[in-house]
């Protein structure tokens, strides 16, 4: 519970008091870095002036601490518990909200707000570190006649597919990004050398083109890629997102199913 708090600016845990030592909570707060005790008087000396919730029965806690504090620094019983679910669920319905603004319904997947604040965060470690990074720029072939074809649930759920697939073709470190539709976006961070852009790009063709089985259904589309490297083809992500862009075009110009490196 502690964990849904302690990131937030606008509220400050003081301290936690359970009398049992061996309490999980005191080792969340703890790793957390939150002074945890064992002792009532102790605590609310050491932590006032407090605001004090009593998620205990106990109503002499309760009086001690009103006692310490005055009635209006202290809530317990039905209405500390009440306050603490009702703060427990606005925090995890706010948690929520910023990752349907950030996250593509579909597929889970960083949606285009959160792939150019990555891209961005991603270029200034490549400039402060002097590192390489690379765009990648996918669409899928044929996946509108599939998707007219078998209906939009079977179209859904290749997407959701290939996006499980794209996942596994990348490091953590890299991230995966929905645009919309059936385009994707790659961010591959501290890139070595081209070989390693060629080795993943090669990994998600492959991946792409084997078969799909959707609903009882056996379906195949293929990827065309256009890749674009910072810094050698742009230094914005404006620049990488459109350089990238254009060589996935050049890509399916070439026959699909293939990917393509273009320069300004």
């Amino acid at each position: 519970m502690l964990d849904l708090f302690t990131s937030d600016p606008t509220i400050e845990i003081v301290g936690i008091i359970d009398a049992n030592p061996e309490a999980p909570a005191l080792a969340v707060a703890a790793s957390h870095g939150i002074r945890n005790f064992t002792n009532l008087a102790e605590a609310i000396d050491s932590c006032r002036p407090c605001l004090a919730f009593n998620l205990t029965s106990d109503e002499g806690v309760t009086l001690y601490a009103k006692e310490q504090l005055g009635d209006a620094n202290v809530i317990g019983g039905f209405q500390a518990h009440f306050l603490w679910k009702l703060l427990t669920r606005l925090k995890q319905t706010n948690e929520q909200v910023t990752h349907l603004a950030h996250h593509d319904a579909l597929t889970g997947l960083p949606n285009r707000v959160l792939f150019y604040d990555r891209l961005n965060q991603a270029l200034a470690r490549a400039r402060r570190d002097k590192e390489s990074l690379a765009v990648l720029f996918l669409d899928l072939d044929g996946f509108k006649p599939i998707n007219d074809m078998f209906g939009h649930d079977t179209g859904d759920a290749m997407l959701r597919e290939v996006a499980r697939r794209l996942v596994n073709c990348v490091r953590q470190s890299d991230t995966v990004a929905r645009m919309g539709g059936d385009e994707f976006t790659v961010i591959l961070c501290n890139t070595q050398t081209p070989s390693a852009n060629d080795r993943v790009a090669n990994q998600i063709i492959e991946a792409i083109a084997r078969p799909f089985s959707l609903h009882g259904k056996d379906c195949s589309v293929s990827a065309s890629i256009g890749i674009a490297v910072y810094p050698d083809h742009g230094e914005t992500a404006e620049q990488l997102v459109k350089i990238s862009d254009a060589a996935m075009y050049l890509a399916k110009q070439s026959g699909k199913n293939c990917y393509r490196v273009v320069s300004t």
